[in-house]
């Protein structure tokens, strides 16, 4: 158990630490049991935590395995937030799409169809920045990505085919074969 406290805490508090295992080419498989309530504490002690996106659910804004995203605790949230949350016992990184109350509905940019329905106390935390390729940094409320995050929004009955061609695009095909 303490060696992988040890793991989650320098990935998750470090992650470019050149020391790392990460830095070094090696992955760190850590049992999402153990590592997303680390994340969730170090979210609630008010730190930031930086976290691998793993999947396609968020495809083409957060490209799994190759994006790392920057999660901060906030008081309110809004439509078009990027939100970690706990979903039947799962944690999941996706969109606010509308709010009520204390109901939320969120999804994937890369889900065509399908919306969760989550509390507000469900939300653990929001992306503050994305990394992309763990470098260069995006900031997922810049006007430009809401911009984008609005049109994505509009294209809901063609995005199934436009994710396929996204997906299997030939400049996409390198990443997407190791995922």
């Amino acid at each position: 158990m303490k060696r992988i406290l040890k793991k989650i805490y320098s990935t998750l508090l470090n992650p470019f630490d050149r020391h790392s295992r990460r830095a070094q080419g090696d992955s760190q498989q850590i049992p999402n049991e153990s590592f997303f309530p680390e994340v969730v504490r170090i979210l609630d002690e008010g730190m930031q935590a930086t976290i691998p996106v793993k999947g396609f659910s968020m495809l083409p804004f957060i490209r799994g395995v190759r994006d790392l995203v920057v999660l901060e605790k906030r008081e309110h949230y809004v439509p078009y937030d990027i939100v970690l949350f706990r979903h039947h016992d799962r944690f999941v990184l996706h969109r606010i799409l509308s709010i009520e109350g204390d109901r939320v509905e969120i999804q994937g940019d890369g889900v065509p169809r399908n919306t969760e329905k989550a509390t507000l106390k469900d939300i653990s935390g929001k992306v503050v920045r994305i990394l992309r390729d763990g470098k260069k940094e995006v900031d997922p409320d810049s006007p430009r990505q809401l911009r984008r995050a609005r049109r994505w929004r509009r294209l809901r009955p063609v995005r199934r085919p436009l994710l396929l061609l996204y997906r299997f695009a030939p400049w996409n095909y390198i990443w997407l074969r190791h995922q």
